[in-house]
């Protein structure tokens, strides 16, 4: 896990907010766009720039000019950038749930870390990347080696987000703007994770991929089928889904194909003062694909995770995640 200088990332917050805001107020683009061309200056994307003016490139000039000369680590890097994209965020009124809380990231991390004990150099994909978070606060704090990576998502802007953190924390990415519930050009890969996305009937029926076999119509169900295909054999997969996730129409079904294409590894129940709101109240499903040889763990990992303001109780889950890991893996 890296180590962060507060300080460091109020610095780092500090010019991109005075660029973006500057670039609002004197290209008059809107937050986020003014939030992208901000992040663009600091990477050198003159073609990127091309929108803006010379009295506007001047102005950032002077304001770079007043920067500390600093060096950041991607932990830094990345918390900056988020507390800037959420600012962006709450200016346009876009939904805050579509950005994964850092905390999840880093349990991620942690499970990356004891499921891959025997590994050392990962290929990941997150079929959701979205603003690419969940992804980054992954692999910042996990002590593997990701060897590539990839990320999906249907909506573009969110990659053009993806991409822009990505560059600034100097990672190789594959981004495709890609429909997750069809067939995708991705090679297996030995670790798929992805914040499952809310379902919106009006938006399941636009997709051209539906499971008329087995009449299943909930999206994450959906892509949690198509996602077998790109798993190696013993790929694990890290989910989060709804609370109720396994309540919905076609349960037995969804239930039946995760049971027959991999062993279900772990349930964790994440903290209720995570989410501001009860229907956003999310747990971990962690899957491992079946495969020649694997061993089956003899029981499934139940856990309700305590607040993380709760040390003790963190410390005692945290124990309980090892036993149980020694005795079943």
């Amino acid at each position: 896990m890296l180590s962060i200088n507060h300080d460091k990332i109020e610095k780092f917050y500090d010019f991109l907010d005075k660029a973006t805001l500057f670039i609002y107020q004197e290209a008059k683009l809107n937050y986020l766009d003014s939030f992208l061309m901000s992040v663009d200056y600091m990477l050198a994307q003159d073609e990127k720039l091309n929108r803006l003016d010379e009295k506007v490139m001047d102005g950032l000039n002077r304001l770079y000019e007043k920067k500390e000369e600093e060096t950041y680590n991607k932990e830094e890097i990345r918390k900056a950038f988020q507390l800037s994209l959420l600012k962006a965020f709450k200016h346009l009124k876009l939904n805050m749930n579509d950005i994964t809380p850092d905390s999840i990231g880093m349990l991620f991390s942690y499970f990356v870390d004891l499921f891959f004990q025997k590994q050392d150099r990962i290929s990941v994909l997150d079929a959701n990347v979205g603003c690419g978070n969940l992804l980054f606060s992954m692999t910042n704090n996990s002590n593997k080696v990701f060897s590539k990576m990839v990320g999906v998502d249907i909506n573009p802007i969110y990659l053009d987000i993806s991409l822009r953190l990505a560059n600034l924390l100097e990672n190789e990415v594959e981004f495709f703007n890609q429909n997750n519930l069809e067939k995708m050009l991705i090679p297996p890969v030995d670790l798929i994770i992805s914040d499952l996305p809310v379902d919106d009937e009006k938006d399941i029926k636009s997709y051209s991929l539906l499971n008329t076999k087995n009449k299943i119509t909930y999206k994450p169900y959906l892509m949690i089928e198509n996602l077998m295909k790109y798993g190696k054999e013993g790929c694990y997969y890290f989910y989060l889904i709804p609370n109720d996730f396994f309540t919905k129409p076609k349960n037995d079904v969804m239930k039946d194909i995760i049971l027959k294409e991999s062993h279900i590894q772990a349930i964790i129940e994440l903290p209720v003062d995570m989410f501001k709101e009860k229907r956003n109240q999310k747990s971990i499903l962690i899957l491992r694909k079946r495969g020649q040889g694997l061993s089956v763990n003899k029981e499934i990992l139940m856990l309700r995770f305590p607040s993380f303001k709760e040390k003790d109780k963190v410390k005692r889950a945290i124990d309980k995640v090892h036993q149980w890991y020694h005795q079943n893996i």
